[in-house]
C-alpha cells in the first residue's frame, strides 16, 4: 500500500481475535470470529433531547450536484457538503478552473456555479466547506516556492468566503509520505529533525494566517488522523493559530477510523484517542481553545470500504445504524459521510451498483432518522466526550490508549488496545517515546521496543489474487529447514540470505531486500535461546497476511490484508528452556510488505535474558 492508503485502511479496518489474542488490528476481512467490533448487543435507539445532534456532513459534491440535489439530500439527513471539484489541490489556480485563468470573482464561472449551490443551501439551511487536499508535496525550505502557496490560499479563501461557503476543509492525507521524518525528500544536509519540525509548523501556522486574513468567520475542517507525525505537526498549528486569534468557528478534526466501525465502544474511544493526543501536543491556550470551540466529527462509510464503481457494504444495515448512531453522538458539531463513487447510491439513484445481497434503502432510512443510542450509560458517556476534557476512560470503554509503530516505515499512531496487554508504567514508556520522536529527537526504536530484525530471509515466492494464495500454499520451508537448499521462486531460483539490521527500525522492510515485491510471499528464520521455561507473549505484525511457526508447531495465522503494526497481535507461548527456531511467513498484495516482531512479558516489556540468533548458512 502508498502510505496515504495505507493510513487510511489502517484506520478503517476491525480489532478482532483470530487464534491470537489481538492487541490492536488492520485490514478488511469478514466479520465472522470478530466479536470485539461486532455491534453491542442489547442497545436502545431514539431520540435524545439532551445534546444537539450533529449536522452531516456528505463528502462530497461539486456545485452542479448540490445545484441539483442539495433538497433531496436534506430530506435524507444530510444537510452539509465537502464542496469538491473547485479546488482540488493547494498547487492549484482556483479561478482557472474554469479553463480561463483572466476570469477572476463574479465573472468566473466556476464562482458563479459555487455561489448558487450556496444560495440554495442557504435558504434550507444546509451549508459548505471549499475543500482542499494536499495532492503535491511541499518544498518546505523554498520560500520562493512557499509565497506562490500563500497567493494560492489566500484566493481560496477569497472564493469560499465571497462564494458563500461556511467555511474551509482541508484533507491532507494525499501527501502523508512527507510527514514521515524519513521521508527520501529529507536529506537532512544543513537541517535537523527540530528543524524540519519548526519549517512544518512555520509554513502552517502562515497558511492558516492567510486563510483567517481573508475569511476570519470561517469554520475550519481537517482530516484525517495522522498520529504522530509531521502531520499531526500541521494540525496542531492550525489549532494554536486558531487560538491565537480566539477564532470563533473553531478547528473540527474529521475523522477515518471511524469509517467501519459498529462497535460503539471503539467509536467512543476514538474521540477520547484524538482529545487525548491534542491535549498532549498543544500549548495550554491552545488547549483551552480545543475544549470551547473545537469538536471531533466522526466519519462513516455506509458502503466502503471499497472503491470500485460497484460496491459490497463491509457493515449491515444494523452494525451501520450503530455506527452512524455513535458518530452523532461523539461529534458535538458535525458528523460525515464518505461516498467515494457511491454518492448515488447514497442518495437513492443507482441501486444496482449495490453489488451485495442488501436492500440499500435500509441505510437510507438509518441516515433520515438520525437515531442516537439511549442506552442511559452511553448517553451520559456521550456527553462527557463532547466537552472534551481530559479524562481517562479506560473503565467506561473497555480499553487504553497507546501509542505503536505502523511499520514498515515506523510512523507513530495512537491505537487503542485491551487493558491486559501493557502495564502502567509502560504505557508512560510508549508515550515518552513516541513524543521525543514527535518533537524531532532521534529514537531507535529497535532499541527501545527489543524488537528482533536481524533474520534468515529466502523469497520471493508467488502469492496471487485477492485470495492470498501462496498465505495458504506450502512451499518448502514449510516442509523442512534447508539453509542451503535452492527453489523455484517467482522469477527463478531462491536461496536463504542472511539481513542484518543494526539501524533504528524497528520493522522490517522486505520491499528494500526481495524483487518483485507484490503478490509474492517470503519467509523468515531466527533462533531464541531462553535460559529456563518461560511464559511469553510473542508480538507480531504483518503486513499482509503473516503466519508463525515456533519450534515447528503453527502458532499463529492471520490470512488477511493488514498493516504491520507494532504489536497488533499479541500470541501467548511457553517458551522451552533452550534454543527454539521461529519461522514467520509474509504474504503481501500491493505495496508495503514487512513485518515487526519481538518477545515481551505480559505486560510488554523486552526480556533481557532472553537472546536471539540467526543460523549460519551454508
Amino acid at each position: 500500500m502508498t502510505w496515504a492508503i495505507q493510513m487510511r485502511v489502517c484506520l478503517i479496518v476491525a480489532l478482532a481475535s483470530l487464534a491470537a489474542v489481538r492487541a490492536a488490528d488492520s485490514g478488511p476481512r469478514p466479520k465472522e470470529g470478530f466479536p470485539s467490533q461486532q455491534a453491542e448487543p442489547g442497545l436502545t435507539f431514539g431520540k435524545q433531547d439532551e445534546f444537539g445532534v450533529a449536522k452531516t456532513i456528505l463528502f462530497s459534491a461539486g456545485p452542479d450536484h448540490i445545484i441539483a440535489d442539495a433538497r433531496e439530500w436534506s430530506r435524507r439527513g444530510v444537510r452539509a457538503f465537502f464542496l469538491n471539484y473547485v479546488a482540488r489541490d493547494w498547487s492549484s489556480d482556483i479561478w482557472a478552473r474554469d479553463r480561463k485563468p483572466w476570469t477572476i470573482g463574479e465573472s468566473d464561472e466556476t464562482f458563479q456555479k459555487a455561489k448558487q449551490a450556496n444560495e440554495i443551501c442557504r435558504r434550507i439551511g444546509s451549508e459548505t466547506f471549499l475543500k482542499i487536499a494536499f495532492d503535491h508535496p511541499f518544498e518546505w525550505f523554498n520560500d520562493v516556492a512557499w509565497q506562490q502557496a500563500y497567493h494560492n490560499f489566500k484566493q481560496f479563501a477569497l472564493f469560499a468566503r465571497q462564494a458563500g461557503c461556511t467555511g474551509i476543509a482541508l484533507d491532507i492525507e494525499y501527501v502523508g509520505e512527507q510527514y514521515a521524518f524519513d521521508w527520501q525528500g529529507y536529506d537532512y544536509d544543513g537541517y535537523t529533525r527540530k528543524d524540519l519540525v519548526r519549517k512544518v509548523r512555520e509554513r502552517m501556522t502562515r497558511v492558516m494566517q492567510v486563510l483567517y486574513d481573508e475569511f476570519p468567520n470561517m469554520v475550519f475542517l481537517t482530516f484525517p488522523e495522522e498520529g504522530l507525525s509531521l502531520g499531526s505537526h500541521i494540525h496542531a498549528a492550525w489549532i494554536e493559530e486558531a487560538a491565537r486569534r480566539n477564532a470563533p468557528g473553531g478547528v473540527h478534526y474529521c475523522t477515518e477510523y471511524t469509517y467501519i466501525r459498529p462497535n460503539i465502544r471503539y467509536m467512543f474511544g476514538h474521540a477520547w484517542a484524538c482529545n487525548e493526543l491534542f491535549h498532549r501536543i498543544l500549548s495550554e491556550r491552545a488547549r483551552k481553545y480545543w475544549v470551547e470551540r473545537c469538536s471531533i466529527a466522526a466519519g462513516v462509510w455506509p458502503f466502503g470500504a471499497d472503491h470500485s464503481s460497484s460496491h459490497a457494504p463491509q457493515m449491515s444495515c444494523e452494525e451501520f445504524r450503530h455506527a452512524f448512531a455513535a458518530s452523532l453522538m461523539m461529534s458535538r458539531r458535525y458528523n460525515w459521510l464518505y461516498s467515494h463513487n457511491s454518492r448515488e447510491v447514497l442518495i437513492g439513484r443507482k441501486l444496482d451498483q449495490v453489488k451485495a445481497p442488501v436492500d440499500p434503502r435500509g441505510y437510507h432510512r438509518v441516515m433520515a432518522e438520525r437515531d442516537v443510542v439511549t442506552t442511559p450509560k452511553y448517553v451520559a458517556l456521550a456527553r462527557e466526550l463532547r466537552a472534551m476534557k481530559l479524562k481517562d476512560y479506560a473503565k467506561d470503554v473497555g480499553l487504553i490508549l497507546l501509542p505503536r509503530l505502523l511499520g514498515p516505515r515506523d510512523v507513530p499512531v495512537v491505537q487503542l488496545a485491551p487493558t491486559a496487554h501493557y502495564s502502567a508504567s509502560e504505557q508512560r514508556a510508549f508515550w515518552d517515546t513516541v513524543l521525543a520522536y514527535f518533537h524531532g529527537e532521534e529514537v531507535n526504536f529497535q532499541r527501545r521496543f527489543g524488537t528482533q530484525t536481524h533474520w534468515m530471509l529466502i523469497g520471493p515466492f508467488a502469492n496471487k489474487g485477492a485470495t492470498f494464495t501462496g498465505h495458504h500454499a506450502v512451499y518448502p520451508p514449510e516442509r523442512s529447514i534447508d539453509l542451503g537448499g535452492e527453489y523455484d521462486g517467482v522469477d527463478g531460483k531462491v536461496r536463504w540470505i542472511a539481513h542484518r539490521q543494526d539501524g533504528p527500525r524497528a520493522s522490517v522492510d522486505l520491499t528494500q531486500l526481495f524483487k518483485p515485491t507484490e503478490y509474492v510471499c517470503a519467509y523468515a528464520l531466527c533462533h531464541v535461546t531462553s535460559p529456563r521455561r518461560m511464559d511469553v507473549r510473542i508480538r507480531l505484525g504483518t503486513n499482509d497476511a503473516g503466519k508463525m511457526w515456533l519450534g515447528g508447531k503453527l502458532v499463529f495465522d492471520y490470512p488477511y490484508e493488514g498493516s504491520a503494526f507494532l504489536d497488533r497481535d499479541v500470541i501467548p507461548v511457553t517458551l522451552p528452556k533452550g534454543t527454539t527456531p521461529i519461522l514467520l511467513k509474509i504474504s503481501n498484495g500491493a505495496l508495503n510488505w514487512g513485518f515487526v516482531f519481538r518477545i515481551t512479558d505480559a505486560e510488554g516489556r523486552a526480556i533481557e535474558s532472553l537472546r536471539f540468533s540467526v543460523p549460519a548458512g551454508p
